[in-house]
C-alpha cells in the first residue's frame, strides 16, 4: 500500500515541479522521500522543488542525506550532479565543484555535466579550465 501510494505523491509531485507550483511538490516529494528514503529521483525532485522557493541550503541537506543511504553508482552521479546545482544555487563555488568533480570522476561523466564544470568555472573567473570543460563536453556529444 505504502509504495502505491508513494508513486502517486512522486507523479503528483513531479507533474507539480514541471508546472512550476514548487510548494505542492515539496509537500508530495517529501512525502515520497518519507516513505522511501533511498528513493534517489524523488529526491532530486524534492531538491529543486526547494531552489525553486529559494531554499537552497535545505535542498543540499537533503541531498546530501539521500548520499548516506548508500545509492547506486549511477544514483550517486544524479545526486552528486544535483548537489553541484543546489550548492551553486546557494553561493557555495568550492562545493559545487567538488561535487561536480566527484560525479565525474564516480562514471558519471557526461558532456552535461562538463557544460556545468565549464558554466562553474567561467563564474569564478577561470576561464582557461572552461574553456577546457567545453572541449571535453563537445568530445562527448
Amino acid at each position: 500500500m505504502s509504495a502505491l501510494l508513494a508513486r502517486r505523491y512522486y507523479v503528483r509531485g513531479v507533474a507539480q515541479l514541471a508546472e512550476g507550483r514548487y510548494d505542492d511538490a515539496c509537500r508530495d516529494l517529501s512525502e515520497v522521500v518519507r516513505l522511501f528514503p533511498g528513493f534517489a529521483e524523488a529526491r532530486i525532485g524534492y531538491a529543486r522543488a526547494l531552489i525553486g522557493l529559494s531554499d537552497a541550503p535545505r535542498a543540499v541537506q537533503v541531498l546530501r542525506n539521500g548520499l548516506h543511504h548508500d545509492p547506486l553508482p549511477r544514483e550517486r552521479g544524479q545526486l552528486q550532479r544535483a548537489l553541484g546545482d543546489a550548492l551553486l544555487a546557494g553561493g557555495d563555488y568550492a562545493g559545487a565543484e567538488q561535487a561536480l568533480s566527484e560525479a565525474a570522476q564516480g562514471g558519471a561523466e557526461t558532456a552535461d555535466l562538463h557544460d556545468r564544470l565549464a558554466r562553474l568555472r567561467a563564474r569564478t573567473g577561470r576561464f582557461a579550465e572552461a574553456f577546457d570543460e567545453l572541449l571535453r563536453a563537445a568530445r562527448l556529444s
